[in-house]
């Protein structure tokens, strides 16, 4: 688990990333992209921080075309290969951070107390 830079080749592939009980989030960026450039490097930084979630960043350039990403950045969040979240962008540049730390926290697998419901 963790961060890693990935080229997803075809669906089958896509399939392999999502067959996990693991939160993925899979970050679709393009080098002619300014926004990507700031929010490639926060999220992979943040993402280093939650290994229990599968991170990968995908540059559009080398990866086939999802039919959720319609710009970049985009973020596609799934949880057991379902998509539970899409974001585009992150948001102003001053809340960016406060923003990807907030979603990595809401998908962080926290275990079970005994005796809870």
């Amino acid at each position: 688990m963790g961060i890693a830079t990935a080229t997803i080749t075809n669906a089958e592939e896509y399939e392999k990333v999502l067959s996990t009980s693991h939160p993925v989030f899979l970050l679709f960026v393009s080098a002619r992209c300014p926004a990507c450039a700031d929010a490639g490097p926060l999220f992979e930084r943040i993402a280093a921080r939650h290994p229990d979630i599968v991170s990968l960043v995908l540059d559009c350039a080398n990866t086939p075309q999802h039919p959720h990403v319609k710009g970049t950045p985009t973020l596609l969040v799934y949880v057991m290969g379902e998509l539970m979240e899409i974001i585009e962008g992150f948001d102003p540049i001053k809340d960016q951070e406060k923003t990807v730390e907030e979603l990595f926290d809401r998908y962080v697998q926290r275990p079970l107390l005994h005796g809870t419901t």
